[in-house]
């Protein structure tokens, strides 16, 4: 049987007339709202404009992170909508290291992922991005082997939703060539002991647990890993009966060290919205 996403959004959200928002103002360090360990709290008003976020965190509820991200390769990136200002908190959250991000398509997972990746490479707090992706091709295309070149023009390929977000493929190459930016296929990642690195994994949705198990015995001291997706998207049958992204969500909600926010709203653009319809 196929898996079926169990509902977790990463937040719980609440209206400013429930009872117990009186207590948790009150007193900050109960759980109020039986929320996991990292997962957020929305508060909103009577017309639905959210006046509050809360996160559940070490034994009480915390405030989030409200900065935009800066780099010189994307400049300021700021959250267009509450989910996004969740996910931007989760991102910056030195003590978590396993972050997720789901979501449909143009609901922001890559871009804002990529923007913090950048300034935390910026900052020196790693030392680079190592941007892995299972090269899974989309449904009824053409396979891998058509493309041209060696192993190292097809990656890049498969890297361009990377690219878009940093220039274009000069900008790309650039990162590349001072060692800022490496891109691997998942299938040579067995074996590597990756340390003070932010391994980030686009399109998870094209992950097995296996897989997911494999990235995560990766990461060594000093980094972080990136996972985002989308299983609205999946382009090969495998993945549906053996979801990979959907897994580590179930299995590792309420982890000290794991993070995770679903995005909801599409804001690439009006056009983008479109394709819901298709559905």
């Amino acid at each position: 049987m196929p898996i079926v996403w169990s509902g977790y959004t990463g937040y719980k959200e609440v209206d400013s007339d429930n009872p117990n928002l009186a207590n948790l103002y009150s007193d900050k360090s109960k759980n109020w709202f039986d929320l996991y360990e990292n997962e957020y709290l929305i508060v909103r008003n009577m017309d639905g404009d959210v006046v509050d976020r809360l996160k559940w965190q070490d034994g009480r509820h915390k405030a989030i992170y409200k900065k935009p991200i800066e780099s010189m390769a994307m400049g300021r990136v700021s959250a267009k909508n509450v989910e996004q200002e969740l996910a931007i908190d989760a991102l910056m959250d030195e003590r978590t290291t396993v972050k997720v991000l789901s979501g449909n398509f143009g609901t922001g997972k890559d871009v804002l992922m990529t923007a913090v990746a950048l300034q935390l490479i910026q900052q020196n707090k790693f030392e680079k991005l190592l941007w892995v992706r299972n090269n899974v091709e989309v449904k009824d295309s053409n396979p891998l082997g058509f493309l041209p070149g060696d192993k190292s023009d097809k990656l890049i390929s498969f890297a361009m939703p990377l690219a878009d977000h940093l220039g274009g493929i000069d900008a790309l190459n650039m990162y590349i060539q001072q060692g800022r930016i490496e891109i691997e296929h998942l299938g040579f990642m067995r074996g590597r002991d990756i340390k003070n690195s932010i391994v980030y994994c686009s399109e998870s949705e094209h992950l097995t647990r296996s897989h997911v198990q494999l990235l995560l015995g990766r990461i060594a001291d000093g980094s972080i890993l990136f996972i985002n997706g989308d299983w609205k998207q999946i382009d090969a049958k495998a993945f549906e009966q053996d979801n990979g992204l959907m897994c580590a969500i179930d299995r590792l909600k309420g982890q000290r060290l794991f993070s995770y926010v679903h995005l909801r709203e599409t804001v690439r653009s009006e056009t983008a919205q479109l394709a819901d319809l298709l559905d």
